[in-house]
C-alpha cells in the first residue's frame, strides 16, 4: 500500500493543526487483510496499517516474531571493529584494566554498563567516567581521559561519544594509550585520531545499520569480542557468558535514544523486553519498582518511565548514577540509587515545567512581533535556562510548533550550551556540523532528529539566521503540517481487549514503525478530570451511539491547543484520533485510548 492509498479524513486541519489520512483498501491490501484474518485471526482493523508499513504474505511471520539470528550482521563488517576487538581481547587475556568513557544519557549509560558488565564477567576490571554535564560538557575531555589512564589503563573505550572529539583525542597521542571510539552520531569526513573508530554512519563501512544506537553497536562489538576470546581459548576453563542476557540494556538504550524501530533495532527491543521481564538486572528491577512499572515492561514504560529517571542524574544530579544503577549487583544499593534517581526526576519535572512556560512566552512574543507568523525554525535563549533540561523543552516545543527548535542556556561568562530537536526531513545533526565548520558555533554534533552544541552568546543571532536559511532550502519555505495515517475508523464497540492484545503482540512500536492509530467518530466527552502535580494530565470517557464508553488519556496538556476543547466540551460531537492501550492495575486489565488529536465531528 502506498501513501496514495489514503484519503483525507477531515476537510480542515485538526485542533492540533494536523491532517488525518485514512488508509484505504486496494485489491492487494484486501487480500492481505483476508489472509491475515483467516490464518492468524488478526482483526481487520489493523491489517491496512501493516500493509502500509510494508507487510506482505511472505514477511508477516518474521515481523510477528523477529529473530536476531536472522538479522545480526557479522560484527567484522563494521570498519575497525575487528581491529578494536583484537586490541581489547589482548587486554582481557592479560587481565589489564580498561577505561570506559560514556555519555550522560540513557544510550551512553546502557552502552557503558554493557561493556563493564561483560568485562566484569570475564574478570577484567574497568573504570568508568561519565562527564558532568555542567563542568565538563558532552564528550571526552583531556583531563578525564588522562585521569582514566592514571588509574592504570592503557586502553580507553568511548561509547556514545567521541566521533567529533578531535582535540581531546589528539591530546592523548603523547600518552601510552590506545583509544577505541564506539559511536553512532554523524561523523565528519575526517575522523578523529583513535586506534579504532566503530560507527555505522562511517562512509567507508557497510551500509544498512545506520539506525543503530550506541547500545546496539556496543552489543555487536561484544559479539565480536566474545568470538575472538572463544577462538583464543579464553573460555576453555570458564563458562562462556550468555550475551542475550544483556539485551535488556540494549532495548533500554534503543528505545530511549528514539532510533527507528525497524529490522535489527526492532528485534533488539522485542527480545530485550522478554529479558527485562525476567527482572535479572537488579538496577532495572529497582527502577521498575520505584517507577510503578508493575505490569510487563513495554516501549512506553522504557521511554516515559525508566528513561527519564536514568537521565535525571545527568540532567540535574550526579551523571554517573545511571550507569552505577545498571551495573549494580547489590539489591539494597540498587534500590537506594533508584530512589535517588526518582527524587531527581521529580525535581526535574518541576524545573521543566517552569522553563517550558518561559520558553513559550518568548516564542509567542516573537510570533506576535512577526505578524503572527511562526518562523520555519525556532531559536530561543536565556540566562536563567537550566542547561540540564533544555533538550526536553526543545523536544516539547518541536511537538507544539512543528518546527526544528534550538534552546540555548547562556552562562555568566557568555559561553552557551544548546540543545535542538528536529522534525522529519530536517537533518539537524548535519546542519550543526556545518555550523561548526563555518565557526558559527564552537562545537557540536548529533543525528537527524537531535543535536547538541556550544556557542558564544554573540553568535546566537547568526546561528538563528543560518538555521532558518537551511530549513527554508530544505522545505521550499513551508513546513508541512503533521500528517497522521489512521489504520481504520472504529466504533467504540470495536475497541476490545482482544484488539489491544494483538497490538501488543505486534509490537514493539516506535519511530519508523509507529503504533497504529484509530479514528473514533462522533463521540461525546464525559467525566473529565485533570491529574498530576500541576494538573498537567487529563482523562475522560467518550461514548458514541452504541452508548458504550472508552477511557481516554492525554499527558502534558498544559500548553496544548486541545485545552480549548476541554474548556467547552459538553454536548459537542467530536472525532478522536489515538492509540489503543491496555492499562493493568491490581491484576485487572482495562482498555484506554492514548489521545493524539481531535476534530469537530461536523467537518468530516
Amino acid at each position: 500500500m502506498s501513501l496514495d492509498n489514503s484519503k483525507l479524513y477531515n476537510a480542515q486541519s485538526s485542533i492540533m493543526d494536523a491532517y488525518w489520512h485514512l488508509l484505504t483498501l486496494d485489491n492487494e491490501t484486501q487480500r492481505l487483510v483476508d489472509y491475515l484474518h483467516q490464518k492468524f485471526n488478526l482483526p481487520n482493523y489493523i491489517s491496512p496499517y501493516l500493509s502500509y508499513k510494508g507487510m506482505t504474505f511472505d514477511n508477516f511471520d518474521n515481523f510477528l516474531s523477529p529473530k536476531l539470528k536472522n538479522l545480526l550482521p557479522d560484527p567484522f563488517v563494521f570498519k575497525d571493529l575487528e581491529k578494536g576487538v583484537n586490541r581489547l581481547a589482548e587486554e582481557v587475556l592479560n587481565s589489564r584494566p580498561i577505561g570506559i568513557f560514556g555519555d550522560y544519557d540513557v544510550d551512553g549509560a546502557t552502552s557503558a554498563a554493557l561493556i563493564a558488565n561483560y568485562l566484569e564477567y570475564c574478570g577484567c576490571k574497568s573504570f568508568i567516567h561519565i562527564p558532568d554535564r555542567f563542568l565538563e560538557g558532552y564528550g571526552p575531555n583531556e583531563k578525564a581521559l588522562k585521569g582514566l589512564h592514571e588509574k592504570g589503563t592503557k586502553l580507553i573505550i568511548t561509547v556514545d561519544c567521541g566521533i567529533s572529539s578531535f582535540e581531546p583525542l589528539k591530546a592523548m597521542s603523547s600518552v601510552n594509550l590506545d583509544l577505541i571510539v564506539i559511536d553512532h552520531h554523524n561523523p565528519d569526513i575526517t575522523l578523529p585520531p583513535a586506534y579504532a573508530i566503530i560507527n555505522p554512519k562511517r562512509i567507508d563501512t557497510q551500509k544498512g545499520y545506520e539506525d543503530l544506537c550506541a547500545a546496539g553497536v556496543t552489543f555487536i562489538f561484544l559479539i565480536g569480542l566474545n568470538r575472538e576470546l572463544r577462538n583464543k581459548g579464553f573460555f576453555k576453563n570458564r563458562k562462556e557468558p550468555n550475551l542475550f542476557k544483556f539485551l535488556d540494556l540494549v532495548a533500554l538504550g534503543t528505545v530511549c535514544d528514539v532510533v527507528p524501530l525497524r529490522g535489527l533495532n526492532r528485534a533488539f527491543v522485542k527480545q530485550g523486553l522478554l529479558v527485562m521481564k525476567k527482572r535479572q538486572n537488579l538496577g532495572i528491577k529497582a527502577l521498575c519498582d520505584v517507577s510503578n512499572v508493575n505490569n510487563e515492561p513495554n516501549t512506553q514504560a522504557l521511554g516515559f518511565s525508566l528513561g527519564p529517571r536514568i537521565n535525571a542524574g545527568g540532567r540535574i544530579g550526579n551523571s554517573e548514577l545511571g550507569v552505577c544503577l545498571l551495573k549494580e549487583t547489590d539489591e539494597f544499593k540498587s534500590i537506594e540509587i533508584a530512589r535517588k534517581l526518582n527524587d531527581l526526576n521529580e525535581k526535574r519535572r518541576l524545573l521543566t515545567s517552569e522553563l517550558e512556560k518561559s520558553v513559550i512566552g518568548q516564542i509567542e512574543k516573537n510570533i506576535n512581533d512577526n505578524n503572527n507568523i511562526i518562523p520555519n525554525a525556532i531559536v530561543v535563549s536565556g540566562k536563567d535556562f537550566h542547561e540540564g533540561i533544555i533538550g526536553i523543552v526543545a523536544g516539547r516545543m518541536k511537538e507544539l510548533y512543528n518546527r526544528p527548535v534550538l534552546v540555548i542556556a547562556i552562562n555568566k561568562d557568555g559561553t552557551c550550551k544548546g540543545s535542538g530537536r528536529s522534525v522529519n526531513g530536517i537533518p539537524l545533526g548535519d546542519i550543526i556540523l556545518e555550523a561548526s565548520k563555518l565557526k558559527i558555533i564552537n562545537s557540536g554534533g548529533g543525528h537527524d532528529m537531535a543535536a547538541g552544541f556550544t556557542i558564544k552568546e554573540g553568535k546566537i543571532d547568526e546561528l538563528c539566521e543560518f538555521l532558518i536559511k537551511k530549513v527554508d532550502l530544505l522545505i521550499n519555505n513551508e513546513i508541512p503540517k503533521v500528517t497522521h495515517f489512521a489504520a481504520s475508523v472504529i466504533p467504540i464497540s470495536g475497541c476490545t481487549i482482544e484488539l489491544a492484545e494483538w497490538l501488543e503482540d505486534l509490537g514493539p512500536w516506535g519511530i519508523g514503525m509507529e503504533e497504529p492509530k484509530f479514528i473514533i467518530p462522533n463521540a461525546k466527552i464525559s467525566s473529565l478530570r485533570k491529574f498530576g502535580s500541576s494538573k498537567e494530565h487529563i482523562s475522560f470517557y467518550i461514548s458514541d451511539r452504541s452508548s458504550k464508553k472508552l477511557k481516554v488519556k492525554k499527558f502534558n496538556i498544559l500548553n496544548s491547543p486541545l485545552n480549548k476543547i476541554f474548556d467547552n466540551y459538553e454536548n459537542v460531537n467530536l472525532s478522536f484520533l489515538g492509540r489503543l492501550n491496555i492499562d493493568t492495575w491490581n491484576n485487572s486489565k482495562s482498555l484506554e485510548m492514548m489521545l493524539d488529536d481531535i476534530i469537530y465531528a461536523d467537518v468530516t
